[in-house]
């Protein structure tokens, strides 16, 4: 048990073994003490049976302590989704401060989401291993003991394999789910390979089986340094810069010279008429030179996915030769050629590029056709069009017939009207393709004639019909309501630049200092606009409370605009959200009535009022399959639902006392749900070596094994989820990597660090010199009395499964990088290089499991209970 003069976190520990076991081993009776399931042997909390449970069958033990072990598994599961949710509200508090540059006030996220997802993140989905490691330290006296190391790079192991093999078959055969942010990725990548690297170094290289003071802490100290780096590539200022998602401008990076050169290109071959956001649009359709080397060099990149190599000779060649601009309001977009032909026939046909764009409103789609080669004969070449994603009929209208040149005529055109409408779309396309080449020689004589360099053009559709960018009227808006009565305020939402199209936008409302349903009242909901529409309003009730010199506010939020639509990102919230702060300010007549601290005290009680009402919620929660919900809009709960709520209703009842996410902004749930966690912890690990010890398997098996996929299947579902729904990889695979990094550096560098510190302060006790002072390894340390003190952490096993998984960790991010060039991303593809993959990272998992294990057992043999 733990000795007296330990206190901080194992305080409670302490007590607990205290009064269960009040009497201290010596060190002869701690060598000789029996395993957790044996006469005489015993854990934190189990065995509740004491001597008697020894006696049981063993085929009784083991279906006991298995049930056991997965209803803890499932208490741990519902009170980590508790802790999240306090990380939830803690990360996502929001600060109003004055912003200089832009003169008015701005809406900022006090949390950046890379540190959030690397600290408080990382804990609620490690919080189960990391507490492991913390209270196995403090339970056995400082001494390296139980399953916490192993649960440690067991968990990695399944994180980096198995989660990521099944959130690659989980996406639809052929999709992709790719990695945005790839410097944060490549900084927790990197990071978690060096994590489990350099507890090889520490362990077998520096100091062989002991962790020095220096190492301790420099462990520690590597998880706010891996945040700091994070937040610097995630900044953008470790190359590959953060770029704001925005269609709007997709050319940021070029200088300004070079978009008003390009801008004035556009206008000049499409009108002056043209709002930003058109000529944008005819950007994001163009290459970002299409006469330049750059350009076909983009080109002949974008061939090595799928088309042919160019040879750069023949490219400029062709492009001397034929490369013009459309006419009319045409632009050509990008010239792509195919080699040129050994023996050029007697003539050839051939588009000017094999890219165009055209604005909707053009009214014809004029594209030119040249023949080169011989061209003192009359000649002709068959073309008709083909539907792309415009179609015809809806888009345009379809064209076919013979176009015919004259003796010695270069060029003709091919005419094709396009549709225009009032409805917004994407920019769409179609393709004109030239067939049958003929040319009449002397005496009617048909010649040899074939397709020139692009026989096929590509037509893209730009929409001009403006659906609009949706703004509040202002940032803040100050209302003033009654006392006496409830009353309805309507914000009004602008739609400006363009009306074209039905619209929606989604609206928040999001509680501040005002609490909503005791200062306001206002359901989220989705703003329609129809064709024509520029202003809508969103309603918003304001509760009669008494306010004296106070001022309340909360938030309303506009975002995923459809149909077209944008947001203004000149205001608070940026393109991608629209913040409206509503200011509930007091009466003018009433804010001298009463002291300004009584109004502050009214507040916060108010505020807790709110709390409490939420704190019976959870309670109804906790006894109610699915916690009561009639709502028509959700199905009924099924036979299922009530068996799973049934035998998790003890779970969800203790879980319930913990306080709810409105106090203290989240804290207080925070802290008390990390108390929790410890404690279902702590039932974990007996169970866990009760379950290894009548099965006859050393503790680093049971963790590598057990423990590690009852803590992680949890994140298992979250991560299939994630990779599903969002159109990323970040959340799925990026969290898996900061994950495992953080474990090493938090959940081993502070129980580590403090086990170091400890002995080297104490010194040498009865207890370390029976167990280390004779033991193997150490000679380094000195020899019999002269040995020095030291936190040991022999390596053993332990550096083996270290060794494999870091092996196995390479192969695996080695495999994400190719399945990024090859497939287009880190999850999904093809049917066949979905399950070859995934069916390659389990493998390792099974020979990562299958290695250490072996390694453990011929290291400590198979030792059975008596």
């Amino acid at each position: 048990h733990v000795p007296q003069q330990s206190k901080t976190f194992g305080v409670l520990v302490q007590g607990w073994l205290y009064f269960r076991r009040p009497t201290r081993r010596t060190p002869s009776e701690r060598a000789a003490m029996p395993q957790i399931c044996e006469k005489g042997g015993h854990g934190l909390i189990f065995p509740l049976g004491r001597d008697d449970e020894s006696t049981w069958p063993k085929g009784l033990r083991i279906i006991l302590y298995l049930f056991g072990l997965c209803y803890t598994f499932a208490g741990v599961a519902i009170i980590a989704d508790v802790f999240m949710a306090a990380i939830e509200k803690v990360t996502s508090r929001k600060l109003r401060l004055w912003d200089k540059e832009r003169q008015r006030f701005y809406t900022f996220e006090l949390w950046n989401a890379t540190v959030a997802n690397l600290t408080l993140m990382a804990l609620g989905s490690s919080a189960p291993e990391i507490m492991l490691n913390v209270i196995d330290i403090f339970a056995k006296e400082f001494f390296l003991e139980g399953l916490g190391p192993g649960t440690i790079v067991g968990s990695a192991a399944f994180n980096l394999l198995m989660i990521i093999a099944v959130c690659i078959v989980s996406i639809p055969s052929g999709q992709v789910r790719f990695i945005k942010e790839l410097p944060v990725y490549i900084v927790t990548a990197s990071c978690s390979i060096f994590a489990y690297l350099w507890l090889l170094f520490i362990l077998v290289g520096t100091s062989p089986n002991v962790v020095e003071v220096w190492e301790g802490v420099l462990t520690f100290l590597f998880f706010p340094m891996i945040v700091l780096v994070a937040w610097v590539a995630d900044k953008g200022y470790l190359g590959g810069s953060k770029k704001a998602d925005d269609s709007r401008r997709p050319y940021e990076d070029m200088s300004p010279e070079h978009i008003a050169e390009m801008e004035a290109n556009i206008r000049r071959n499409h009108g002056e008429h043209l709002t930003n956001e058109q000529v944008a649009r005819v950007l994001s359709a163009m290459d970002e030179k299409p006469n330049s080397r750059a350009a076909y060099r983009i080109g002949a990149t974008h061939a090595m996915f799928g088309g042919k190599r160019l040879k750069v000779a023949a490219r400029q060649s062709f492009s001397k030769k034929f490369s013009f601009i459309g006419r009319g309001k045409v632009a050509p977009l990008v010239v792509q050629p195919e080699e040129e032909n050994d023996a050029p026939p007697v003539c050839y046909f051939s588009f000017s590029a094999r890219k165009y764009a055209i604005f909707e409103n053009a009214g014809t789609m004029v594209l030119p056709v040249i023949r080169g080669g011989d061209c003192s004969m009359p000649a002709k070449v068959y073309f008709e069009t083909k539907d792309g994603t415009a179609k015809s009929g809806e888009d345009f209208k379809a064209n076919e017939g013979w176009v015919e040149f004259a003796a010695g005529q270069l060029e003709a055109t091919i005419e094709v009207e396009i549709i225009d409408d009032d409805a917004y779309e994407d920019n769409e396309d179609f393709f004109v393709t030239l067939s049958k080449p003929q040319v009449s020689g002397p005496g009617d004589e048909k010649l040899r004639a074939s397709l020139g360099e692009i026989g096929e053009a590509q037509v893209m559709i730009i929409d001009d019909d403006d659906a609009g960018m949706l703004c509040f009227e202002s940032d803040h808006i100050k209302l003033n309501p009654p006392q006496t009565k409830d009353q309805a305020h309507f914000i009004m939402v602008r739609r400006m630049g363009g009306g074209s199209g039905d619209i929606t936008v989604h609206y928040a409302f999001e509680g501040d200092t005002a609490v909503k349903g005791r200062d306001f009242e206002g359901a989220d909901g989705e703003l329609a606009m129809a064709n024509g529409e520029m202003e809508g309003c969103i309603k918003v009730t304001l509760k009669a409370v008494a306010r004296y010199a106070t001022i309340d506010h909360f938030r309303i939020v506009l975002s995923e605009p459809t149909g077209g639509a944008t947001l203004d990102d000149t205001k608070d919230g940026g393109a991608e959200k629209n913040i409206l702060t509503v200011m509930i300010e007091s009466d003018s007549g009433h804010k001298d009535r009463l002291d300004r601290l009584k109004s502050t005290v009214q507040v916060k009680l108010s505020k807790s009022a709110v709390g409490h009402r939420n704190y019976a919620q959870q309670f109804k929660d906790a006894i109610f399959v699915n916690g009561g919900d009639d709502d028509e809009d959700y199905e009924p709960p099924t036979k299922r639902d009530y068996i799973v709520h049934i035998v998790t209703c003890p779970w969800k009842f203790l879980f319930a006392i913990v306080p709810p996410t409105d106090y203290c902004g989240g804290w207080v749930c925070f802290f008390s749900a990390l108390l929790m966690i410890g404690f279902v912890t702590m039932l974990i690990s007996d169970l866990a070596s009760l379950l290894g010890c009548v099965l006859c398997l050393p503790d680093d098996i049971t963790a590598i094994t057990f423990v590690a996929l009852g803590t992680s299947l949890p994140d298992t579902f979250a991560s299939k989820n994630a990779a599903e729904q969002d159109p990323y990889a970040d959340a799925s695979v990026g969290n898996v990597t900061g994950s495992n990094c953080v474990n090493v550096f938090l959940g081993l560098g502070l129980p580590w660090m403090i086990a170091s510190i400890r002995w080297q302060i104490s010194g040498k006790t009865a207890a370390w010199e029976q167990k280390y002072a004779v033991a193997e390894g150490l000679d380094w340390l000195g020899v019999g009395a002269d040995r020095k003190i030291g936190f040991v952490v022999m390596a053993g096993s332990l550096g083996f499964s270290v060794a494999v998984f870091s092996c196995c960790a390479v192969l695996s991010l080695m495999l994400l990088a190719v399945r990024r060039s090859a497939c287009g991303g880190e999850l999904g593809g093809s049917a066949g290089s979905k399950w070859l993959s995934a069916g390659f990272l389990t493998f390792l998992w099974f020979l990562y499991i299958a290695l250490s294990a072996g390694q453990s057992i011929s290291e400590k043999g198979i030792s059975c209970p008596s």
